[in-house]
């Protein structure tokens, strides 16, 4: 029995990028699809890609960062008897900045997104899967900065160590209920996310922009492919994911051999 056709899924960040694939990629195996983020127009577009598949598309505009927003939706969505079996956590924004030179306020926004952003996901919508009993699916997007931390990242590696080990401990309450959970790891990905880097203090150079642009440009794994591995895991109910070689090859080599790992890092 499939645990996507059939279903229904609420994708935050679903407006690019990984967001946009996981969205599409569920409506191709047949599952209905709630799409959500800030940018109402590019949500319309991936609703458009999405219904042309055949599957029911909705549309709604909310800041993950808003605990508020999210139980609205989830409120919403049980008050048109909607329930929710799949919740793909995947809002996020990336940061570079040297850890001493990032601004308070700097931190805290990313963690609003990408930490809060999650958990405010969490709350609005695991109770009511619990309460309604028949089980269902979370998947939280996070990165190989997540279990390896990279020189000039500290911000937002701190956000996705953070998710991942919030991950795990849900997975372990959640499976009295039948609540599968993953945590995606990918490394770089083409996703428009690239555009978006903020980068602060001693980083904030063309030569760091260039970096930034030349890692990304040389990626191989594309948003389709994270979308492939994520709707396996959701069907193999995997704990952890690690999609393209990239991922798969650092999470091997911090389990097996994680000081070569650091000084590759360190260059």
């Amino acid at each position: 029995m499939s645990r996507i056709q059939g279903k229904r899924a609420v994708i935050t960040g679903a407006s690019s990028g990984i967001g946009e694939s996981i969205a599409v990629a569920l409506a191709h195996a047949g599952a209905s699809v709630v799409l959500c983020g800030r940018d109402t127009e590019r949500l319309a577009a991936v609703q458009a890609r999405c219904s042309a598949l055949g599957a029911q598309a909705q549309v709604h505009a909310a800041d993950v960062a808003d605990d508020s927003a999210m139980q609205a939706l989830a409120a919403q969505m049980q008050q048109n008897n909607q329930p929710v079996d799949i919740l793909i956590n995947n809002a996020g924004v990336v940061m570079g900045g040297l850890c001493w030179e990032v601004e308070p306020d700097d931190w805290r926004r990313l963690h609003e997104i990408n930490v809060m952003g999650v958990v405010h996901g969490i709350r609005a919508f695991v109770p009511l899967m619990i309460q309604r009993g028949g089980g269902g699916h979370i998947v939280n997007m996070a990165s190989v900065s997540g279990f390896v931390g990279v020189g000039g990242m500290a911000t937002y590696s701190a956000s996705k160590f953070a998710v991942v080990g919030l991950s795990e401990s849900l997975r372990a309450d959640l499976h009295r209920y039948q609540i599968g959970v993953s945590t995606v790891c990918p490394g770089f990905v083409r996703t428009p996310i690239q555009s978006k880097v903020k980068l602060v203090g001693a980083l904030d150079t063309p030569r760091s922009r260039a970096r930034v642009d030349r890692d990304f440009a040389r990626s191989t794994l594309m948003p389709d492919e994270v979308a492939r591995c994520t709707l396996r895991a959701i069907e193999r109910n995997q704990a952890l994911v690690y999609p393209g070689r990239e991922a798969r090859m650092a999470a091997l080599m911090h389990r097996i051999v994680p000081g070569l790992l650091a000084r590759m890092i360190r260059g």
